[in-house]
């Protein structure tokens, strides 16, 4: 969830403020997360029986660090492979919490059923939160570092805080200015976007090789 929630945030942000989606447009382009999650929840529990929740947790940890990685390679390619890679993603992400929310509510007793799918679900919640903070954070200090304006754009500082405030400064300069400004904080968003994608992409991976180490204990 951390992971996923990062780079659904960037994202997002990416999609309205650097290549002038709509938020409706840009809900609709993320969309392939959820409807591929929710396609992997029902595989993911046919296969269960056979394979166990922790190879299943650890191919949809491999499938969404995947998804990310071709997500941070392919971003300035056609929209077609970032969906494809949106989807790849979201159908890991939705095997590997199915397979989790599993392995919790078998390994708890039936009396205590309840408090299992309580701490699961704030689990979840707090993976929500810690990836907003964590990888927003990472966005906003790459792209406050990224920003390289020149010493005659006197805008001030508030540019370097995001780009909702350098698109807002541009707004009000000449329009050779505003260019100037807008391309350059577009530029710099793109580098946080991308070590965003590659924080969430090792994220994953890392718990990968969480799950295979203990698939051998």
């Amino acid at each position: 969830m951390v992971a996923l929630i990062g780079v659904e945030l960037v994202l997002s942000q990416r999609l309205q403020l650097v290549l002038g989606l709509s938020p409706l447009q840009a809900a609709l382009f993320i969309l392939p997360i959820p409807l591929a999650s929710a396609l992997a929840a029902p595989m993911a529990g046919l296969l269960l029986p056979r394979y166990g929740e922790r190879r299943i947790i650890l191919g949809g940890f491999m499938l969404t660090a995947l998804g990310i990685a071709g997500l941070a390679a392919l971003y300035q390619s056609g929209l077609a492979l970032q969906l494809v890679c949106l989807f790849i993603s979201g159908f890991g992400l939705g095997g590997a919490i199915t397979s989790a929310s599993t392995a919790i509510m078998l390994s708890a007793p039936e009396e205590k059923s309840g408090m299992a799918a309580s701490i699961e679900d704030v689990s979840y919640e707090l993976g929500g939160v810690l990836g907003i903070t964590l990888l927003g954070g990472l966005m906003t200090a790459v792209y406050s570092h990224s920003l390289a304006l020149p010493a005659d754009l006197a805008v001030g500082n508030l540019a370097y805080d995001s780009i909702d405030e350098a698109l807002r400064l541009a707004a009000g300069l000449a329009a050779d200015r505003a260019q100037q400004l807008t391309q350059l904080a577009r530029q710099a968003f793109d580098q946080a976007f991308i070590a965003v994608l590659i924080a969430a992409a090792s994220l994953m991976a890392l718990g990968a090789g969480a799950v295979k180490l203990a698939l051998r204990k």
